[in-house]
């Protein structure tokens, strides 16, 4: 009889405990605010790929260097949550590979955050529109291509949220060879970092596009800091020119030195989060010179370090983080 209390016992406090947990866990419509929160900004790759230039990864297993930017915007016939998105490689914000227009909703059927994914008839015209709002503000869904099947979905998963597309329902057929492609999206997203897998490939199985490792490019949040350079006339010795105003992004973001007059010197100023031996992650500002593969001066800190500087007397240079207004 004590057993059979005692069972009834439990299965009522289990049935107590799952209830609470029903009511606690987050709904969709939260874990959409807070994907927002995190899915907002700026992300990099660089500490990837200089790892793997570090370690001599093979050619063919090399990831490219990303850079992501994704801007909250007000386009009223996509929706409430908009962001236009603009990705370049190399560090070069004018080498843009890819540009678009993301809407984010809740899919009740799938219980899950659903994100459209819209590209525009002509890139050119689009170029940096989250700075000029005024591009998107009466665009409508009509005036922009979208690929049926090729919607994302989110869900989390503790920490973070794991994003997915419906197998095989993403596909075109490619004008160069008239095979159907199939492409995956496979992503992770944390507070901090967000993983990108794109891969696609032919109605045979044949690879088209996509890491040969089938390892994401991982690309970290960009924390901006305010920059100065204050370089030495080589002709004049009590003479400096000084570059002020800078701003760098703290993942491997890189700006040549102009004096006042607009005349480029030989050197650049880098700012980057990169990792000594196996697990010291460190902030590292840096000073290259043309034609030196090298660092000609660096210091380091704490990835959280609020300011950093270098003076090397005839080079000075200092980096300061950028707060909130």
């Amino acid at each position: 009889m004590k057993l059979k209390k005692l069972i009834v016992a439990l299965l009522s406090s289990m049935t107590v405990l799952q209830a609470v947990a029903q009511k606690t866990k987050p709904s969709l419509q939260q874990e959409l605010d807070t994907m927002m929160v995190w899915f907002t900004g700026e992300f990099d790759n660089f500490q990837q790929v200089w790892m793997e230039k570090r370690d001599s990864v093979k050619p063919d297993l090399m990831h490219e260097h990303i850079h992501s930017i994704f801007a909250p915007v007000q386009v009223p016939a996509f929706g409430k949550h908009v962001f236009y998105v603009k990705q370049y490689m190399d560090g070069n914000p004018k080498k843009i590979y890819r540009q678009r227009l993301y809407s984010f909703g809740i899919d009740a059927v799938e219980k899950a955050i659903r994100l459209d994914i819209y590209s525009f008839p002509v890139d050119s015209l689009y170029y940096d529109a989250h700075l000029q709002p005024e591009k998107l503000r009466n665009l409508s869904p009509e005036q922009l291509i979208t690929t049926p099947g090729c919607g994302v979905f989110w869900k989390r998963n503790g920490d973070h949220f794991i994003g997915y597309m419906k197998p095989k329902a993403c596909n075109v057929v490619s004008k160069r060879t008239g095979k159907r492609i199939y492409i995956t999206d496979s992503l992770k997203l944390t507070r901090d970092e967000i993983w990108i897998r794109d891969e696609a490939e032919d109605e045979d199985g044949n690879y088209v596009f996509g890491h040969k490792g089938k390892i994401p490019h991982m690309l970290k949040r960009s924390v901006y800091y305010s920059a100065w350079m204050v370089v030495q006339n080589p002709l004049k010795q009590n003479e400096y020119f000084t570059m002020r105003n800078l701003r760098l992004h703290n993942q491997g973001d890189k700006v040549r030195f102009v004096t006042e007059k607009g005349e480029p010197t030989k050197y650049w100023l880098e700012l980057s989060e990169v990792v000594y031996g196996k697990d010291l992650n460190v902030l590292k500002l840096a000073i290259y010179e043309d034609g030196k593969p090298e660092a000609i001066a660096y210091t380091w800190g704490n990835t959280d370090a609020k300011r950093l500087g270098i003076n090397m007397r005839s080079l000075q240079a200092g980096v300061t983080l950028e707060t909130k207004k």
